[in-house]
């Protein structure tokens, strides 16, 4: 067994020291490693990058301050035809500057079937207590293994199909811990009415409204907007 605390420590020391990364340094240091600009991705706001795929489709990368310290990463799709938040009033997100994490992904949900426990290299999780080298040598470290499968990813999900079978992907999984809205049952939701498969759009709208015991407001307006994107109206409301 590995003792974790003895781990630890030698990292300290191997890194001099405690040394809190400033936070000003944080974002530069993550465009140094992940290099969005070079994928094709424009910053949008504070922590979100953005690759324009097509009228519907931003692909997003944004870096996440975690527990202790630690910075990690998300990574999914902004999606025009997706409504959140959906009460009291519907919002839709079809800019730059209002893109959104529609159907997240991080990098740690690729390793729930291991046998092993993972690692932070694996889940591409940096501490910013040790120092610039410290959060650099590991972000950069994760970032190499991490990479491929997020660059695959972001090739399926360049369609309306390769959506749903990511939806379908992230909900076949047994995960706990937080579950991010609007998620993978609403977005599949509201891309087959995109489809316009409404009758699939309608019982997957059913089941997460039971999922998260929505009130009567919520399930007026997203009924309302299902509808809408199943009949291509373009006269959405933007940000």
């Amino acid at each position: 067994m590995v003792d974790r605390s003895k781990e630890f420590y030698t990292k300290v020391d191997k890194y001099g020291g405690w040394q809190q990364v400033a936070a000003e340094r944080i974002h530069s240091l993550f465009l140094d490693v992940v290099k969005p600009v070079e994928m094709g991705f424009v910053p949008a706001k504070r922590g979100y990058w953005a690759r324009h795929v097509d009228a519907d489709i931003f692909q997003v990368i944004k870096i996440d301050a975690l527990k202790g310290g630690a910075y990690g990463l998300s990574y999914g799709l902004s999606l025009s035809y997706v409504p959140y938040p959906y009460a009291p009033k519907l919002r839709w997100h079809r800019t730059l500057k209002s893109v959104s994490l529609d159907l997240r992904e991080q990098p740690q949900v690729h390793l729930v079937h291991t046998a092993h426990p993972a690692t932070d290299k694996e889940l591409c999780v940096a501490s910013t207590l040790l120092g610039e080298r410290c959060f650099h040598e590991e972000l950069e470290s994760g970032w190499a293994i991490c990479s491929p499968r997020i660059s695959d990813w972001f090739d399926t999900t360049r369609s309306f199909t390769g959506i749903l079978e990511k939806c379908d992907e992230h909900l076949a999984r047994c995960e706990s811990g937080i579950r991010y809205l609007p998620g993978a049952r609403l977005v599949r939701a509201f891309t087959y009415a995109k489809m316009g498969r409404l009758s699939e759009a309608k019982t997957e709208l059913e089941t997460f409204l039971d999922e998260y015991n929505e009130g009567i407001e919520a399930k007026t307006n997203l009924y309302a907007a299902l509808y809408r994107v199943g009949s291509n109206d373009t006269n959405l409301v933007r940000e």
